[in-house]
């Protein structure tokens, strides 16, 4: 079968899209290692007579597969018994798994960075939070505020439900291109969070038919149109908090709104040009292009 230069020209792009997302994978070591410290971590808290622990998981870029290399930090939940620890406070609960870990690991950098204790292993970090459930509604977790002397509510695990239902939907596409994007912002859009840049692409992929990793650069259009359309107002509400929103952060800093913005527009237009070039055969020029 012979190829039209523009099918020619989209499948070479697809190809580097492929070699380039393999090499941003956790790899096997660092999963096997990821995995071992999860193991031992969670049977020093559970074996501890300083701490009552009912319950233990993954959450986070991790456990909803859309960690990349670098690797950075696995946020790992440890839920508490509450009629064993109603009357300890956030910090006090904090410094109580600080104590256990620091001396099941006495040569491991350990620290508490509210709402969790961040053991500093060579290859990754790992971020303890300490968290209390609720009998009506298990979705619902209370955890240390980010000052460690009071508290927050959150859902953990929302997240990780509707990132695997998104990539069912999208076929086994969106989390791969999810860990593209993250590659992206890593290099050129720290200031977007992590979270933040998988609900964005969650729009994306349910406002644009998409059935490839180039057609996943349909994230900067719509990204575009949606900063462009919200100039002051946050519009991406958190997974099950009512009046609570993903991007808060950025519209209560300008000078960092403006920033994402400016390189948001900045990228789709280079998606737009890398489009054209394909779309006429030019291999090259779009492989220049992005």
């Amino acid at each position: 079968m012979i190829l039209s230069p523009r099918e020619r020209a989209e499948n070479s792009i697809l190809e580097e899209f492929e070699k380039f997302r393999s090499k941003i994978e956790p790899t096997e070591q660092e999963k096997s290692s990821i995995s071992s410290s999860h193991t031992k971590i969670r049977g020093i808290l559970s074996n501890s007579n300083v701490i009552n622990v009912v319950d233990s998981f993954l959450t986070g870029s991790y456990a909803r597969q859309t960690m990349i290399r670098p690797l950075k930090d696995v946020d790992f939940f440890v839920q508490i018994h509450y009629g064993n620890h109603k009357n300890d406070t956030s910090g006090q609960l904090l410094r109580k798994i600080l104590i256990v870990l620091r001396k099941a690991y006495p040569l491991t950098p350990i620290s508490i960075t509210s709402p969790c204790v961040t053991i500093k292993f060579s290859y990754c970090d790992f971020e303890i939070v300490p968290a209390i459930g609720f009998s009506d509604n298990e979705e619902l977790y209370k955890i240390p505020d980010n000052a460690g002397t009071g508290w927050q509510e959150t859902y953990p695990k929302i997240p990780d439900k509707w990132i695997t239902q998104e990539n069912k939907k999208a076929e086994g596409l969106f989390i791969p291109t999810i860990k593209i994007l993250k590659k992206w912002r890593d290099t050129h859009c720290r200031s977007l969070r992590s979270f933040h840049l998988e609900m964005l692409a969650r729009i994306a992929f349910d406002h644009y038919k998409i059935n490839n990793y180039a057609e996943g650069l349909a994230f900067f259009e719509r990204a575009n149109y949606l900063f462009g359309l919200y100039k002051t107002t946050p519009f991406i509400q958190e997974p099950g908090r009512s009046g609570i929103y993903v991007d808060q952060y950025l519209y209560g800093n300008p000078i960092m709104l403006g920033v994402v913005k400016r390189r948001i527009a900045m990228d789709c237009a280079t998606a737009r040009k890398a489009f054209e070039y394909m779309n006429k055969g030019m291999i090259g020029a779009s492989k220049t292009a992005l």
